[in-house]
């Protein structure tokens, strides 16, 4: 079974139906939906971006320090600032991942998004993971500008109910160890290999068997999978695509695209298997039986 593990659901740019065609032909059984943290966000052509991006790569992983400023200036004023500038959202809307599931519940997971600085998103936070399909918690210090202690409360919550978190970290120093270091018990993700600490983060993950890393988005690249799945073992890393960001045209997602960068891995087709769903299944097993 395949499982994309990190799929925002955004319909201005991808919809159901269609994503749930593209699904189907790459054989992705079901995909775990996250809201928009960000308003419509097409891909634009642009050789200045794609250099940009690649510079950025090659400081996160060989000059950190100065990776994490161009980083850090990603998110300004509200904005999100990568090929242009996109509002985030500061309160992703639950619902409308609750109503995906609902229209489709054979094909579509959920993971219900939570601002700790607001105190209405902590408190509606369990009535969505009391729904059918919900499987967890996405946080994301680095667009909502918070320290990661800001999520105390709800890593006690994950960790109570045997619920896995997935975070996109913020630049903040040694964050990635705050939470698995206070609560041994708690799954946790790390979207997009990590970043932006990746060598660092996956030094300290090799070591706590409740760490975790997704290959999501197009923060990555073939190159950088390899590393982190040769660097963490195939049981630490999980399948996830980031769309429908990456995209150049409404309804046009190319879904192999991303998991063309696990197919391709020099390893066993059965460890593959776990990359792609397996591991992904067992973390969420508590909350759903597929």
């Amino acid at each position: 079974m395949i499982i994309d593990c990190h799929f925002h659901v955004d319909e201005t740019m991808l919809a159901l139906e269609k994503m749930i065609e593209e699904m189907d032909k790459n054989n992705v059984e079901k995909t775990a939906l996250i809201p928009p943290f960000n308003e419509t966000m097409y891909e634009k052509e642009s050789t200045y971006q794609d250099n940009l991006h690649h510079l950025f790569r090659f400081l996160i992983m060989n000059f950190p320090q100065i990776g994490f400023k161009i980083y850090d200036g990603l998110v300004k004023d509200g904005d999100f600032k990568v090929n242009g500038s996109f509002k985030i959202v500061t309160e992703p809307n639950n619902d409308i991942v609750a109503n995906a599931i609902k229209r489709y519940p054979n094909r579509f997971l959920g993971w219900a998004a939570v601002n700790p600085t607001i105190p209405e998103s902590v408190e509606t936070l369990e009535s969505y993971l009391n729904l059918p399909g919900f499987i967890g918690v996405k946080a994301h210090p680095f667009m909502h500008k918070y320290s990661i202690k800001e999520l105390d409360s709800i890593g006690a919550l994950c960790q109570n109910r045997d619920i896995p978190i997935i975070i996109h970290l913020s630049s903040e120093p040694d964050s990635y160890k705050y939470l698995p270091d206070k609560y041994p018990n708690l799954k946790v993700i790390y979207a997009h290999a990590g970043l932006p600490f990746w060598k660092s983060l996956w030094q300290y993950a090799k070591e706590k068997p409740n760490v975790y890393v997704d290959t999501s988005s197009d923060y990555l690249t073939p190159s950088i999978v390899r590393n982190v799945v040769q660097a963490l073992g195939y049981r630490k890393v999980l399948y996830g695509c980031d769309g429908p960001y990456g995209m150049k045209k409404f309804n046009e997602y190319d879904y192999y695209d991303k998991k063309s960068w696990v197919v391709s891995l020099d390893i066993p087709g059965k460890h593959k298997e776990f990359i792609l769903g397996k591991n992904f299944v067992d973390l969420i097993k508590n909350t759903y039986t597929c």
